[in-house]
């Protein structure tokens, strides 16, 4: 019976939906602090940032990912709440004979609301992954005003991503992005990643009675 589409979609979007929700909660990437710059330094022409770490420490970022969590939660309880009601009434085909105007009725009603939820879930799923993109593109172009602001100001001419993370090597992945970066060494007084996350959060405004907390210490 058409019926048990139900259960191979409901698997799968709620897969998605925890999937999404734990991509969420992954705890922030951690790497040594940065000695700042001897002040008679002067203005350095080219400076490295680590941006996997500014995002994962952006207080803004952060508020809108916990509402999208939120969000991802309760429209997965939504759908499971349907998914429910439609095998409920599933059962109610028991108590007619197969074959009978009345058992047919409600199949084709069960078949139509399981194909209507399909779809549901499908345009939801593809709304949930714009929607964090758009997160994602916005919260990058303000990190990427700030280093413009912050590099003009300080005489600098280049900015180079870099990824302070301590290298995994159980990730397979991980050591092959490791060595085929970009940046090998850099001396680290040219690391602006402190100033630039800095001044991101002075431009964010916390919510009503929250302490800002410091990030985590960033090793190397």
């Amino acid at each position: 019976m058409r019926i048990k589409l139900i259960t191979a979609l409901s698997a799968g979007f709620l897969l998605a939906v925890v999937a999404l929700s734990q991509a969420q909660t992954q705890p922030p990437q951690q790497r040594a602090a940065a000695p700042p710059a001897a002040p008679s330094a002067g203005p350095r022409g080219v400076a490295v940032i680590d941006i996997t770490f500014i995002l994962d420490n952006y207080p803004r970022l952060k508020q809108e990912s916990d509402q999208f969590k939120a969000d991802i939660e309760n429209m997965g309880k939504q759908f499971k709440g349907e998914q429910e009601t439609i095998l409920k009434n599933a059962e109610k085909l028991k108590t007619f004979k197969a074959g009978s105007p009345d058992f047919k009725k409600l199949e084709e009603e069960l078949a139509q609301k399981s194909s209507d939820l399909k779809v549901k879930a499908s345009l939801q799923e593809k709304e949930f992954a714009e929607r964090e993109s758009r997160m994602y593109l916005k919260a990058y172009k303000e990190v990427t005003g700030v280093v413009k602001t912050y590099a003009e100001r300080n005489g600098i001419s280049l900015v180079l991503r870099f990824n302070g993370a301590p290298v995994d090597v159980n990730n397979r992945d991980a050591i092959r992005a490791e060595l085929f970066k970009t940046v090998m060494y850099n001396d680290p007084s040219i690391d602006i990643t402190d100033q630039v996350l800095a001044e991101l959060k002075r431009q964010t405004p916390l919510p009503t009675a929250t302490r800002p907390q410091q990030p985590p210490p960033r090793t190397r």
